[in-house]
């Protein structure tokens, strides 16, 4: 009975070892896969490194639309990111203005859909847990933003054969350039496509919204209060976006010029301007898709929004801001 006890103890301990052993292997080689692979092309890594390394009073608050379609040239700093809402701009414009040391000129994106229920209910979410280098994993492989994407990374890197690159540009000054080409798409996906994210991106400008367009306002008069010239800007979009707008119904409509008027009443103040760029440009080569302008629509937008915007820029502040951190 004791040799039986015994034995079976024994290949417990060996199943056990062995399950531990795999497990070990399987964390590290994730790990691997996560420090030598993922982290090096992680867009959002490459943009908080900017972030807490710019010095530049000249700067660009928004989402994906800012982020992909504003190829900024020194010493504007594009700080913009895929998916931020107003909570999270706000956020990280707050932290920006505890850090500047002067700030001139401010572009902050002023697209309707910012105050679009999905985008709205999103919240702050872990953002400021991101930013935090004192509260950043140690094993990269198992944080919060890798963990959940392991399973995906493996098969994303067996996919590439043993690569994972990125087709994301980031720029110096922090623009994410994009490759599409609206123009090779099928006309049925087109409209599908569209008619999808119109549906999204109405605004509920009702009493749920009125958080964050205070936000937004509170914002925005923070760095006029701060000594900035603010420039709010809405983003190209393709055409057959406006036409689909065009196609929309009397209510919807509404709850879009209410969220337009947030802008143009913020414009009303003389250190605010309002750019309304939906209808910039026709051409569909210059998109990625029908509200994304592509890296070469964003490449083509760079010197006109940055004339648009930042033309108080003189000589010795170029030269003052040029330095940037690798990415």
């Amino acid at each position: 009975m004791n040799s039986s006890i015994f034995s079976f103890r024994r290949l417990s301990f060996a199943y056990a070892a062995a399950f531990v052993g795999v497990v070990s292997a399987l964390v590290g080689a994730s790990e691997w896969l996560v420090r030598s692979e993922v982290h090096p092309e992680d867009t959002l890594q490459k943009h908080i490194t900017l972030f807490e390394n710019t010095q530049s009073p000249y700067v660009a608050f928004g989402d994906s639309h800012v982020a992909r379609g504003f190829d900024a040239q020194a010493p504007v700093v594009n700080l913009s990111y895929p998916s931020e809402n107003v909570q999270k701009m706000a956020w990280k414009a707050a932290r920006y203005l505890e850090n500047a040391a002067d700030v001139k000129t401010v572009l902050i994106q002023a697209d309707p859909h910012l105050f679009s229920p999905y985008r709205m209910e999103t919240g702050l979410q872990d953002y400021p847990h991101a930013f935090d280098r004192d509260a950043r994993s140690i094993m990269l492989s198992l944080s919060t933003r890798y963990r959940p994407q392991l399973l995906a990374l493996w098969q994303a890197f067996a996919r590439g054969g043993g690569r994972l690159t990125s087709q994301i540009e980031t720029t110096p000054q922090g623009a994410l350039l994009s490759p599409g080409n609206l123009a090779s798409w099928r006309p049925s996906d087109i409209d599908k496509f569209t008619k999808q994210r119109l549906t999204m991106h109405v605004p509920d400008m009702q009493a749920a919204s009125l958080r964050d367009v205070e936000l937004y306002r509170a914002m925005v008069m923070r760095f006029v209060e701060a000594g900035a010239d603010v420039c709010l800007v809405s983003f190209p979009t393709a055409p057959v976006y406006r036409d689909r707008f065009d196609a929309l119904g009397n209510q919807q409509k509404r709850q879009w010029e209410k969220a337009m008027s947030v802008f143009t009443e913020l414009a009303k103040h003389p250190r605010v301007r309002f750019i309304n760029d939906m209808a910039r440009f026709d051409d569909p080569a210059l998109f990625r898709d029908p509200d994304h302008l592509n890296k070469e629509g964003a490449i083509q937008y760079g010197p006109i929004l940055q004339s648009a915007c930042f033309n108080s820029i003189k000589q010795h502040d170029i030269i003052a801001t040029t330095s940037s951190p690798a990415l």
